[in-house]
């Protein structure tokens, strides 16, 4: 395993660790243990456990634009894919698999706590976090924008304040998960999404079942 191999290892790996463990209470000698190194590995390439944390956190990042970044998907109707906004959580959970994160990324809590961790420590990060949410804003109303270009949305519909909306109800209904338990979201968000398809479609739902 290469050098940059190898410190990617060990960011993914606090990673996991700085989601289950309090920041502030960890010191070296204990992410060491947990991570399976030395003091002396982590040295090798972290000046500090700060340096470990921002390089973690950033790796975290770095994962959720490339998921979010490649866009929506443009040739499923619109209705659908705002029903499957509702399982980017579990989206959230095989990335996470798949990079060897069995554990502490599987609830939206934890990503949280990272981030609120990571700005207060980190200002500087609240441009990357603001960019991620930037992004996944703009994909949602590239979305709404070609479905209004196809003839499944009004064209008086304002497509970037209904994809504000969408977002600030997914990121409100995990927040409220996240300090409840509750996972709610998960029946109540594509009755949402279903109430917002209804006031943006050409012709809704109930109106093709009044024809019927």
């Amino acid at each position: 395993m290469g050098t940059s191999d190898t410190k990617k290892q060990l960011e993914l790996k606090a990673l996991q660790f700085f989601a289950r463990n309090d920041f502030e209470r960890s010191n070296l000698n204990d992410i060491a243990k947990a991570l399976g190194v030395t003091k002396g590995a982590i040295y090798h390439y972290f000046s500090s456990k700060e340096d470990l944390f921002l390089a973690a956190v950033n790796q975290l990042l770095d994962m959720m634009m490339d998921m979010f970044g490649q866009g929506l998907p443009r040739d499923i109707p619109i209705n659908i894919l705002l029903d499957n906004l509702f399982h980017m959580e579990e989206m959230m959970v095989e990335v996470s698999r798949s990079l060897g994160l069995e554990e502490g990324l599987n609830e939206y809590k934890n990503i949280l706590y990272l981030f609120l961790t990571g700005i207060k420590k980190f200002p500087d990060l609240q441009e990357r976090i603001d960019a991620l949410y930037s992004g996944f804003t703009d994909s949602l109303e590239d979305l709404l924008n070609a479905g209004i270009v196809r003839g499944e949305i009004r064209r008086d519909v304002d497509s970037k304040a209904i994809a504000y909306e969408i977002t600030a109800f997914y990121e409100g209904a995990l927040l409220l998960g996240a300090f409840s338990n509750k996972k709610d979201y998960i029946v109540l968000g594509p009755r949402v999404c279903q109430s917002i398809w209804e006031r943006i479609a050409v012709e809704s739902v109930a109106a093709i079942e009044g024809r019927k």
